[in-house]
């Protein structure tokens, strides 16, 4: 099976158990979390024999042993035994269990999911919905992304203000470890896996239009979120681009940043950041992402009919802005 991890933090990313397309609609998925994270609890807790825990999750268990925790597939001698000591220290107990509760009912996430790869899996008809897990991580992988396996890393999403997190994690990347991220996340890690950038990896302009694109449909099958929400901002933050979104849009052109192929500063624009440095320290960060977004919007506006794929495979991107006729 190959591989493809990638972090949704974004720092930086199922069982179709039950796909029953009547479930909520006539074209919806019904789309149901395998719960490994509950399964795996179950085994710590002594409730659940080896072979019994193996025959259940096989296919999601050596991808996290080999890949998130670090030892081994299952056929590697001593591998539940080292399994069972991973999760013995007592910090990462209490927090699995804080994470059992918090996520005691999935159920509006399976619903906001069924709802969004719906409508994604019908403007995408060449993708294949993946099974679709949640597990805990003791703190690493947000999101694991394979072949046939999307999974959240659930203990990542407690709450903002959950103690344990003030000691490993600064207050802009706390901001996007809440439950109400889970689905976002969920569907960035699969669009990135699926729709994987093409272009100059450190030519700002470039790496602004893909993630523009990718938020963009982000923000058209999340249907009953506002717009900051699908970025991991506060409302204020949100706001605060809208304000200053002139302002933001003159100093990438006078400061000669927008054509830049400077890896630095891309990054400072795309990357996760307390703020984004080339502008204010009052900015939030990925202020670049935002920019791509809006001269998506601006771009889609002008071009009803391009539908997702169409735009997706638009990688010309000097060409692309000047059809976008970004004025803000």
């Amino acid at each position: 099976m190959k591989h493809k991890f990638i972090l949704v933090f974004l720092c930086s990313f199922f069982c179709l158990s039950c796909t029953n397309p009547k479930a909520f609609g006539e074209d919806s998925l019904s789309i149901r979390i395998n719960r490994f994270d509950v399964d795996l609890y179950q085994f710590l807790q002594n409730k659940t024999a080896d072979e019994e825990f193996l025959q259940k999750d096989s296919l999601f268990l050596n991808v996290f042993g080999e890949r998130v925790v670090f030892i081994g597939t299952t056929d590697s001698v001593g591998f539940f035994e080292r399994l069972r000591y991973f999760f013995s220290e007592p910090t990462l107990r209490s927090l699995y269990g804080k994470q059992q509760e918090v996520f005691a009912d999935v159920t509006p996430f399976e619903k906001e999911l069924s709802t969004s790869f719906s409508l994604l899996l019908k403007e995408f008809s060449q993708l294949t919905l993946p099974q679709i897990y949640m597990h805990v991580s003791g703190l690493n992988q947000n999101i694991i992304v394979t072949d046939s396996i999307l999974s959240l890393s659930a203990d990542k999403y407690l709450g903002s203000d959950f103690p344990l997190y003030q000691e490993f994690f600064y207050d802009y990347q706390r901001q996007r470890m809440r439950p109400e991220q889970v689905v976002p996340d969920y569907l960035l890690g699969f669009l990135y896996s699926e729709l994987p950038f093409e272009g100059n990896e450190n030519a700002l302009l470039d790496r602004m239009l893909y993630e523009g694109k990718i938020h963009y449909i982000l923000s058209q099958i999340l249907t009953e979120r506002d717009a900051w929400e699908t970025f991991g901002y506060t409302k204020e933050q949100y706001e605060w681009c809208v304000k200053s979104e002139d302002r933001i849009w003159k100093t990438i052109l006078q400061q000669k940043q927008l054509y830049t192929t400077d890896y630095m500063i891309t990054s400072q624009f795309i990357n996760d950041a307390p703020y984004t440095a080339p502008l204010t320290d009052s900015s939030p960060g990925r202020v670049g992402v935002w920019v791509g977004y809006r001269i998506v919007s601006s771009f889609m506006k002008n071009h009803p009919k391009i539908t997702f794929s169409e735009l997706i495979e638009m990688t010309n991107y000097q060409d692309f802005l000047k059809e976008a006729r970004y004025k803000p």
